[in-house]
């Protein structure tokens, strides 16, 4: 597929294996979860991404109540946290030039872009240009994206505390179209995982799939437009009150 021009009034970017990577400090905090619960940890490793924390702890542990539950996925998000500062604490005693290991950090080509939407937004009938759909927590949310440095925090940060029904439900896309003030219809999702994917489909807008945890082909399985391998593969640019996004796309698979 050619490098293709395409036009968007905004974009909705899911967080965690999309704008940042928290892999590391996030599969610790599965080992400990799965050795407390008596989880299968392939299982979560393989299908919870994409997922809000507490869908994915009430399918595996039905015993839990609702509140148990919600607690429960809060300590879960706290952990990460601390994993990554700890292990941020660790690098800065031995600094390098790369990331510390086990930290959240900002993936490829994220700072760019954003940088480039951030340049010419809010001017004239222009808007922000993009806000964040993410299935974690609010609290947690924040403070992992702002952790890694990759740009300011947008005015639009939908978490799961906004919906009642998470991903691959439309809600939280269409939730953050609506209080972004786009249109569905002109709104791009950005997304790395198959039930981000199929919430942005469903919610009615195009859908920018990343190959940052999964393969290509459920990408494009799942109703992706575009797949790249991540956002170094993307670029943006302000024309009147529309953003003009540069994607350079891998191909569809003919069978698909």
């Amino acid at each position: 597929m050619p490098v293709e021009k395409v036009e968007a009034k905004g974009l909705l970017f899911d967080m965690d294996g999309t704008l940042i990577s928290s892999t590391a400090a996030l599969s610790a905090v599965w080992v400990e979860f799965c050795q407390q619960y008596d989880m299968d940890l392939d299982d979560l490793l393989k299908n919870s991404h994409g997922k809000r924390t507490v869908e994915n702890l009430k399918e595996r542990l039905p015993e839990l109540s609702d509140e148990k539950a919600n607690a429960e996925a809060v300590r879960f998000e706290e952990r990460i946290i601390e994993i990554s500062d700890e292990n941020r604490a660790k690098a800065n005693e031995e600094p390098t030039s790369e990331d510390p290991k086990g930290t959240i950090v900002g993936l490829p080509g994220v700072k760019e872009l954003l940088t480039q939407i951030n340049a010419g937004a809010n001017q004239g009938d222009r808007g922000s240009g993009w806000a964040i759909v993410t299935s974690a927590t609010g609290d947690y949310a924040r403070r992992a994206f702002l952790s890694t440095g990759v740009a300011p925090e947008p005015k639009v940060f939908i978490s799961s505390d906004d919906v009642t029904a998470g991903k691959p439900h439309p809600q939280p896309y269409q939730t953050g179209a609506k209080v972004s003030n786009f249109d569905i219809k002109d709104t791009i999702v950005v997304e790395d995982a198959p039930a981000g994917v199929l919430s942005g489909k469903r919610a009615g807008a195009r859908v920018l799939g990343l190959k940052t945890t999964h393969d290509g082909r459920r990408m494009w399985e799942n109703g992706a437009d575009w797949v790249v391998q991540d956002l170094s593969k993307v670029s943006a640019a302000w024309e009147g009150n529309k953003l003009i996004l540069t994607i350079d796309s891998e191909e569809k698979p003919k069978d698909l």
